[in-house]
């Protein structure tokens, strides 16, 4: 295994219970699993870790053998990041439902605040939301009721587990909750 594919390889961790906790990379998840912390639920299809004695499939989604107290990743709420916003809203213009593989030459994706800060909205979650240059300059810094535009989707609060599943690339099924109580 290459070890640009370890460094971006993650895993994520379920609770004794199959909540999900967290995510982690995958070598540390290694680390929980050569001390007996922890089970694997899935492995990578191809990537291996491997040592002078060991050789052990990467996994990507582990449980831990004992229950642990803490606050799961599936309900704590994400930063508010671009990156995140973008992920959030899928890459899509949440005034006209471009997506950012549609968006022409000169066009691009942006964050709009629903209430303009000028106008004592908050860089929040739940006043933001992506939208392609076009629409953004259109709306500009008036009110939706004001400029004639209508929101498509409203926006949410998003929880760390749910940006991840979303961007992730590693994991492509997450078992359901009532799949594996």
């Amino acid at each position: 295994m290459s070890a640009t594919s370890v460094d971006h390889l993650s895993c994520v961790v379920y609770n004794s219970s199959y909540e999900p906790l967290s995510v982690i990379r995958s070598r540390e998840a290694v680390v929980h699993l050569y001390e007996g912390k922890a089970t694997v639920i899935e492995e990578h299809p191809s990537l291996v870790f491997r040592s002078a004695k060991l050789s052990i499939p990467a996994p990507t989604q582990i449980v831990l053998k004992e229950y642990k107290r803490s606050r799961p990743a599936f309900r704590a709420a994400a930063q508010l990041t671009q990156r995140n916003l973008f992920v959030r809203d899928k890459y899509t213009c949440a005034y006209c439902n471009k997506s950012r593989s549609n968006l022409g030459h000169k066009e691009f994706l942006t964050r709009d605040h629903i209430v303009p800060l000028s106008r004592g909205g908050l860089d929040i979650w739940t006043n933001v939301v992506t939208a392609c240059n076009k629409c953004n300059n259109k709306k500009a810094d008036l009110m939706l009721s004001e400029c004639k535009m209508v929101l498509l989707r409203q926006p949410k609060i998003p929880s760390v587990f749910e940006l991840w599943s979303k961007s992730s690339k590693s994991i492509k099924h997450l078992p359901h909750m009532s799949e594996v109580c």
